[in-house]
């Protein structure tokens, strides 16, 4: 019988022996270690009620032992009663300050009440009571600090971590992640160059050296990273999807497609993969092809909105717009809340001189994504270029304004509706205030309006700014 074994037949035989003295009311010695077994199994269970009965148990046997006073404040806390939790746990350490599993439990008590920066004290004050697991706490730390969104501390205790356990190589994960999300790509390619140096072998270094190059568009380094990790492991898919983001970055979509084709090999294809291959193909202009793509995608998940609209877009491009509109109803059927949807629904609607129709479009968008300003420019656009109704234009970008009232571009498209309008007075005015909120901004106006374009006033103003 090997250890394992062993081990669970000792479990199953005091299992037993426990539930059949607590279910009688009968009585059988139990050594402090057989209970504290006993505990545990039921803590990992999730039976908290048998934990309750053994931690009870276990403090009438042995009422000095300050582990079962511990056992019992997990209890609380596992019962969703923290403040429980910390009143027994602060007792306790009245009577065994240097007990390290007082403030280990407490720190984890702090974390589930959200209280993170008291969670690291006592982290840190059972630092100096251990020799052991060190790597544990630090990556605890780590966790309360990424909780804090303080990456930087994160990533420097995720570090001393892995130097107390250089074997555990997912925290070069954690550390990689932290790094990403504090923005830090450049300590990061320090980092793991230098891990690179004493583990050149490390897949995970190589993979995330990949991602912190790639962060800061240095596409070229990233693959490099990405293909070697990929020769350290010919089957680790995450270096084939970072690698082919790359090559989609730099607009070679057919290297691209390839090292996506390349999973295939690997892994069954998924509905992911196969939307991004069709997305490479519909960026070359290949839109029938990326068309089969996306149905791939489609057909693999039949409720993958982001496919459905892919398809969409293909049919706008190829001039076949009642095709499109099927496919990107479904779209908006699937997610109803994305604001960009409707934009490119409203786009097709008119295509089909659905005019009213795509009017009730922009108008969803922009109760969707009130602070978004091209959707309120799109939105005026459809009454000042389609309706030629320049009133209900300037209501529809007053309410944009209303949101964003620092935005230049719609200040700008304000006063060309102005103008455009014959309300040249009015348009001056506001042009004055225009440029000093944002003076390079005006080319939008001038972009955008060929009367104000052509306008002598209108150009004297500007040029009367540019001169002050």
């Amino acid at each position: 019988m090997d250890n394992y074994e062993e081990d669970q037949e000792y479990l199953r035989e005091l299992l037993e022996r426990f539930e059949s003295v607590s279910g009688e009311g009968g009585y059988s010695f139990f050594d402090s270690g057989e209970l504290e077994d006993i505990i545990y199994y039921y803590f990992s269970e999730a039976e908290l009620v048998k934990a309750q009965k053994a931690i009870d148990y276990a403090m009438e046997q042995f009422p000095a032992e300050v582990s079962f006073q511990v056992f019992k404040a997990q209890y609380f806390l596992n019962n969703g009663e923290p403040e429980k939790a910390l009143a027994r746990l602060n007792s306790l350490e009245a009577v065994d300050p240097q007990n390290p599993d007082i403030s280990l439990t407490r720190a984890t008590v702090y974390s589930s009440m959200h209280k993170h920066a008291e969670a690291i004290k006592e982290y840190q004050k059972s630092l100096a009571k251990v020799d052991e697991d060190l790597d544990e706490i630090h990556t605890s730390i780590a966790f309360e600090y990424q909780n804090l969104r303080d990456y930087k501390n994160a990533a420097e205790h995720l570090k001393k971590a892995i130097r107390l356990n250089k074997e555990n190589e997912s925290l070069l994960y954690e550390i990689g992640y932290c790094y990403e999300m504090g923005q830090m790509s450049e300590e990061a390619i320090a980092f793991f160059t230098s891990e690179i140096d004493t583990r050149p072998y490390s897949l995970v270094a190589w993979y995330n050296l990949g991602i912190a190059y790639s962060t800061l568009e240095l596409y070229e380094k990233a693959i490099d990273g990405f293909d070697y990790s990929i020769a350290i492991d010919p089957t680790f898919t995450p270096a084939y999807f970072s690698k082919a983001q790359c090559y989609e970055q730099m607009e070679m979509y057919q290297e691209a497609i390839n090292v996506y084709k390349q999973t295939f090999e690997l892994e069954k294809p998924d509905s992911m993969t196969n939307y991004y291959i069709g997305d490479c193909y519909a960026s070359m202009e290949k839109y029938e092809t990326a068309i089969e793509f996306y149905r791939k995608s489609i057909s693999l998940e039949r409720h993958f909105s982001d496919a459905w609209m892919g398809i969409g877009l293909c049919f706008v491009e190829l001039e076949q717009y009642s095709e499109a509109l099927s496919h990107i109803e479904q779209a908006i059927k699937i997610e109803s809340d994305n604001a960009e949807y409707y934009i490119v629904l409203a786009e097709t609607q008119l295509a089909l001189g659905l005019d009213d129709e795509a009017a009730l479009a922009y108008e969803k968008a922009s109760e969707l994504e009130p602070y978004h300003a091209e959707i309120w420019l799109d939105y005026s656009d459809f009454y000042a270029e389609i309706k030629k109704d320049f009133s209900k234009a300037l209501e529809i970008l007053e309410n944009g304004i209303y949101y964003q009232g620092e935005n230049s571009a719609l200040a700008y498209r304000r006063i060309a509706y102005l103008y455009e309008s014959g309300k040249h007075k009015e348009a001056v005015l506001e042009l004055f205030i225009a440029l000093t909120m944002d003076y390079e901004a005006h080319t939008q106006l001038l972009e955008y309006s060929e009367k104000a374009r052509n306008s002598a006033e209108i150009l004297a103003v500007i040029a009367s700014y540019k001169n002050q």
